[in-house]
C-alpha cells in the first residue's frame, strides 16, 4: 500500500497469468460439459470455441474473485482500519484481455484515524431496571380492551371519541384559496394537548363546524399533527393557519368485557379463567422485552459517549462521500446534507473497532445466532405474540441469517453488545428503577430533543439563497 497521508491509501493489486489461469480452464471445461452450442450435441463443442464465446466473461470473472479474496485478506492480515469499503480508483487503464499476462488494480481506502481511547471509572452511564406499575398495566389493559371491543356512532364527544370529518384551512376568516383541505381527516378530544382548543370538540356534534389552531392544539405531539394534515417537513413546521373541522360523525369505543375469552385473545392462552390471574400473567408478558429495551438505550448511550471520546477527527471525506455515492447508500445531490451524519457513524466505528481490538474482544458464530433469535423474537412480539414458540423464533432466525444485508446488521449489533458488556466493567454504571410510562416519557422526549437538535443542525449547513 502506498499512501501520501495518515487517511488515505492506495492498495494495488497484482495478479500474474499464472494466478488464474488454471482456474479459467477448469471453469471453461464446466462450461463446454453443461453448453450445447448449435450444431454441437451437449459438452462436445470444441474446447476452443468455448474459449472464444465464453473466454472473457470467464476471465473477468477469475479475476474478480482473486482481486476481491486478496484485496480483504491483504486489509485484515495488516489490521487495516478502513472506513467504508475500497473503492477502484478513478481513471485507470482498463484490463487488457487480450495480452492479461500482468494485471493491476488499484483501490483507494480510507483509513482510520489513529487515536488512544480510554475509559475510566469517572466515565458514567445509567442502565435502567424498567418495571410495570400499576398505572402501565391499566393503561396496557384499556388499550387491550378498546382494540377487542366495539364502536359505535354518537351524538356528543367526549373525551375519548373519534371525531371524523373535514379539515378546511382558513385565512383572515374565510377557506383559504389553494389552502389544505382534506376530505376525510380524523381526531380525538384526547390527543390535543392544549386544553382550549380541547374543550372546543367536547359536547360537538355532527353537523357543527369547529374553528381551531391545529399547530397549537397538538403542542409538541408533531407526528399526531402530521397525521391529521398530512403534512411533513418545512410544509408542517410553517402550517400555522385556523382551521375548519366540519363534523360528519362521531364514533365511540365500548371496552371489550374481562372474560375468559378476551384473556385468551390478549395471552393467546386458554387457560386464564379470572381477572386477577390475567392481570399477573399479562404483568410478567410486558415485563419480559423491559431488560432488551433497557440494554438497547445503554448501549445508544455508550455510543453517544465513544463518539464525544474521539473528538475531532480528519476523514478522507472525498473518498467517503464517493462510496456513499457508489454503495447506493446516498443519492449524490443528498451527500452533503447527510454527510454529518455519516461522520458521527464513521466516529463511532473508530470507537468501537478500537476498544475490540485493544482489549481482544471478538464476535464468534454463536454470538451472531443468539442475536438472530434475539431479534427474531422481537421481531415476533411486535405483532401481539406474548410468548412465541421457541421452534417459530429458531427458524425466524435461520431465516434472517440467510441474507448477507441481515447477517451484516446482525453481526453489528452482536459486536455493540459485546462491547456494551465490557464496557460496564470500564466504568461507573449508574443503575435506577423507572416505571414504564415514566420510561416512554424519557424516551419521547429524547427523540423530540434529537429531532430539534438535527433541524438545528440542518438549518445551520443549509446554504442562503442568493438574492434575485
Amino acid at each position: 500500500m502506498t499512501s501520501d497521508d495518515a487517511i488515505r491509501g492506495i492498495i494495488t493489486v497484482a495478479i500474474e497469468k499464472k494466478d488464474y489461469e488454471d482456474d479459467v480452464d477448469r471453469n471453461l471445461r464446466l462450461y463446454r460439459r453443461r453448453m450445447a452450442l448449435p450444431g454441437f450435441r451437449k459438452g462436445t463443442a470444441p474446447l476452443g470455441m468455448i474459449r472464444k464465446v465464453y473466454g472473457r466473461r470467464v476471465m473477468a470473472e477469475e479475476i474478480n474473485r482473486i482481486t476481491t479474496e486478496s484485496l480483504f485478506r491483504y486489509i485484515r492480515d495488516n489490521k487495516m482500519g478502513v472506513l467504508g469499503e475500497p473503492l477502484p480508483r478513478e481513471n485507470q487503464e482498463p484490463i487488457n484481455f487480450e495480452s492479461p499476462d500482468e494485471i493491476k488494480i488499484q483501490f483507494d481506502v480510507a483509513l482510520s484515524p489513529k487515536k488512544d481511547l480510554s475509559l475510566t471509572k469517572d466515565d458514567h452511564l445509567t442502565l435502567y431496571n424498567i418495571y410495570v406499575d400499576d398505572q402501565a398495566l391499566e393503561k396496557q389493559i384499556d388499550s387491550y380492551r378498546s382494540r377487542q371491543g366495539t364502536s359505535e356512532s354518537v351524538d356528543s364527544a367526549e373525551l375519548d371519541d373519534w371525531i371524523n370529518g373535514k379539515l378546511v384551512e382558513m385565512e383572515n376568516g374565510e377557506q383559504k384559496p389553494g389552502g389544505l383541505w382534506r376530505e376525510y381527516a380524523r381526531l380525538s378530544p384526547k390527543v390535543l394537548q392544549d386544553e382550549a382548543e380541547r374543550a372546543k370538540f367536547i359536547g360537538a356534534k355532527p353537523g357543527d363546524s369547529i374553528i381551531f389552531n391545529p399547530q397549537k392544539a397538538y403542542g409538541n405531539n408533531k407526528m399526531a399533527l402530521e397525521s391529521l394534515t398530512q403534512l411533513d417537513g418545512e410544509a408542517l413546521e410553517h402550517f400555522t393557519n385556523d382551521c375548519r373541522f366540519e363534523i360528519d360523525g362521531i364514533t365511540r369505543s365500548k371496552l371489550a368485557e374481562m372474560t375468559p375469552d378476551f384473556f385468551a385473545a390478549v395471552l393467546g392462552r386458554n387457560d386464564i379463567t379470572d381477572e386477577q390471574t390475567f392481570r399477573e400473567e399479562l404483568r410478567k408478558s410486558l415485563t419480559n422485552p423491559l431488560p432488551q429495551r433497557a440494554e438497547t438505550r445503554f448501549e445508544s448511550e455508550m455510543r453517544e459517549m465513544m463518539i464525544k471520546k474521539v473528538g475531532e477527527v480528519t476523514l478522507a471525506d472525498d473518498i467517503l462521500k464517493r462510496w456513499l455515492v457508489l454503495a447506493d447508500r446516498l443519492k449524490p445531490e443528498d451527500v452533503d446534507k447527510n454527510y454529518p451524519g455519516v461522520v458521527e457513524d464513521m466516529k463511532y466505528h473508530i470507537a468501537k473497532e478500537y476498544f475490540m481490538s485493544a482489549n481482544g474482544l471478538t464476535v464468534e458464530d454463536p454470538d451472531i445466532e443468539e442475536m438472530s433469535k434475539l431479534y427474531a423474537r422481537e421481531q415476533i412480539m411486535n405483532y401481539g405474540v406474548f410468548n412465541p414458540d421457541e421452534e417459530m423464533v429458531e427458524q425466524l432466525a435461520k431465516d434472517l441469517l440467510k441474507r448477507d444485508e441481515n447477517r451484516r446488521n446482525l453481526i453489528s449489533r452482536a459486536t455493540d453488545k459485546k462491547l456494551a458488556e465490557w464496557v460496564k466493567g470500564q466504568i461507573t454504571v449508574d443503575k435506577k428503577d423507572i416505571a414504564l410510562n415514566d420510561y416512554d416519557q424519557l424516551m419521547w422526549d429524547d427523540m423530540l430533543k434529537k429531532l430539534a437538535e438535527h433541524a438545528d443542525k440542518k438549518k445551520a449547513t443549509e446554504t442562503p439563497q442568493a438574492e434575485a
